[in-house]
């Protein structure tokens, strides 16, 4: 389990927003992670749409060899962690070990709606 808080302003969530906006929701504090998150995500669906790829998807060599090349030296750890420790996890974006390959995942969307459906599961309650 993760350190902090999660903080989420129904005024500000909407039924359509760039990916920018959920990840600002999503790293509240820490910029940096926030960046790469987003710089990460966004690469991801970009090349799968120059490679024509149906779905978004990239090689563990790509990957590594955009971390490496866009975040350098001194970030390319605090990339991977963002990787490991986040984008993962929460499921943005999924491994799938078989193919060597990272996508972007719908897991992140399912999660939100097991959250939604537990609470309103709660609130049913007597």
């Amino acid at each position: 389990m993760r350190r902090g808080y999660a903080f989420l302003d129904k005024d500000v969530i909407k039924g359509r927003m760039p990916l920018e906006k959920i990840v600002d929701l999503l790293f509240t504090t820490t910029v940096s992670y926030r960046e790469i998150a987003l710089e990460i995500l966004s690469w991801i669906k970009e090349k799968a749409e120059e490679e024509g790829r149906p779905d978004p998807w990239v090689s563990r060599a790509e990957l590594s060899k955009f971390i490496n090349e866009r975040f350098g030296k001194h970030r390319r750890s605090t990339a991977y962690k963002v990787v490991r420790e986040f984008l993962l996890p929460m499921g943005l974006l999924a491994l799938d070990a078989d193919r060597d390959r990272y996508r972007v995942s719908r897991e992140f969307a399912r999660t939100l709606r097991r959250l939604a459906e537990a609470y309103e599961a709660w609130l049913r309650l007597r």
